[in-house]
């Protein structure tokens, strides 16, 4: 999930710090350095990573402003290339209850990390969310790496995980079903997906085909003719083979998952 606040580098921010000294108020200009926030502060002082925790910013989203705290931090290290800062957050309530920014993600983490919005500030968004996890997979959109559309590929995972087949934000997966995602360049591997078959080839837009729908009961091929004719004739096993998308340039990412018959009525 990503919240509504967007970042602008170098936003003044009230900080306050709560820790076991009496709440002290500051300014400073709050950066996002690669992947990690980067705290200036108007006395000198340079606060990343663990140095941010008990800090409360205090955040403008053009209408009211929001409390926010972080609470900890640790590095996600799946990603082989570089380590993901993350960052557990809290939130104040419009009641005045404080919980937690995020929910929990497969790992059990309450966190979320920082990227670049690609107009000089920065997006918060949490690792239990469609995006979080596809940034975490490897699709970073702020990364440029010669021949790959990675602001492409973040998009054609966040509609595969959505089970988003037309890419109107119309998802129909259901939570903890399990797939098996990979993709033409080698950022993830197909590896074993015993029970598994071929389900949809994925872009930007979308799926670019689909041979059976991930969930049955919410959505049918002969639905997705209908409402999506743009994927009429890329429809079923026949219309939509792995081998076909892998000479399709359009396709990008590929799924499997377990063909489920639909529930009878």
């Amino acid at each position: 999930m990503r919240k509504s606040f967007l970042i602008a580098l170098g936003l003044i921010l009230a900080l306050a710090f709560e820790r076991a000294q009496p709440v002290l108020a500051l300014e400073g200009q709050i950066r996002l350095e690669e992947t990690e926030l980067v705290l200036r502060l108007e006395d000198g002082r340079v606060l990343r990573r663990d140095g941010l925790i008990g800090l409360k910013l205090i955040l403008g989203n053009g209408q009211q402003d929001v409390e926010v705290r972080i609470d900890g931090f640790e590095e996600d290290r799946t990603i082989l290339r570089a380590p993901m800062p993350l960052y557990r957050l809290s939130v104040r309530q419009a009641d005045g209850s404080v919980g937690d920014l995020c929910h929990p993600d497969p790992s059990g983490r309450h966190a979320a990390f920082a990227f670049p919005d690609g107009k000089g500030g920065f997006n918060l968004t949490c690792t239990s969310g469609a995006e979080g996890k596809c940034v975490l997979f490897g699709y970073r959109p702020w990364e440029t790496r010669e021949g790959v559309p990675m602001r492409d590929l973040l998009q054609a995972c966040i509609h595969l995980l959505r089970a988003d087949y037309g890419g109107d934000d119309r998802p129909s997966t259901r939570n903890g079903t399990l797939i098996n995602l990979y993709d033409r360049f080698g950022i993830q591997d197909p590896g074993a997906a015993d029970g598994m078959e071929f389900e949809a080839a994925w872009g930007p837009e979308g799926a670019v085909c689909v041979a059976h729908p991930r969930i049955p009961d919410t959505i049918t091929l002969e639905q997705l003719a209908e409402r999506y004719p743009r994927l009429e004739g890329h429809l079923g096993p026949e219309a939509c083979s792995e081998d076909a998308m892998r000479a399709n340039s359009h396709a990008l990412i590929f799924n499997q998952s377990v063909v489920v018959a639909p529930l009878r009525k």
